[in-house]
C-alpha cells in the first residue's frame, strides 16, 4: 500500500512541477496525445470527407493549389454536402474546379458513401 502511495504522490509531483527538465517532455508527450487522440476521432467521424479526397486525388492529377483547396473545403463531411450542394447542384462558379474536373468531383462526391 504504501509503495502506490508512494508512486501516486511521485506521478502528481511531475505533472504539476513546471521545471524546465520536467515540463519539455511532459508537454510534447501531451501534445503528441492530444493530437492522436484528435485525428483518431477525426478519422471516425468524418469518413465520407476523407474517402472524397482520396477518390479525387486518384481521379484528377492537381496542383498545389487544387490540393490545398481541397483539403480546407472538403474536411470535414458537412463541409462536403455543402459544396456539393453549392457547386453541383445549384451549378455556382468554382475558381479551382471548371469544366470536366468538376464534373469529375461532382460524380464522386455524389458516389462516396456516408
Amino acid at each position: 500500500m504504501k509503495k502506490l502511495l508512494l508512486f501516486v504522490v511521485i506521478v502528481f509531483a511531475l505533472l504539476s512541477i513546471d521545471h524546465p527538465i520536467i515540463k519539455e517532455p511532459r508537454d510534447k508527450i501531451y501534445s503528441q496525445l492530444k493530437s492522436d487522440m484528435s485525428s483518431s476521432t477525426q478519422v471516425q467521424r468524418d469518413t465520407k470527407a476523407r474517402k472524397a479526397q482520396d477518390k479525387i486525388r486518384e481521379a484528377i492529377s492537381l496542383n498545389a493549389n487544387q490540393e490545398k483547396y481541397i483539403e480546407q473545403e472538403l474536411s470535414t463531411n458537412s463541409s462536403v454536402t455543402r459544396w456539393h450542394q453549392k457547386y453541383c447542384v445549384n451549378k455556382e462558379l468554382n475558381e479551382y474546379f471548371y469544366g470536366d474536373d468538376l464534373m469529375q468531383v461532382c460524380s464522386i462526391l455524389a458516389a462516396v458513401p456516408r
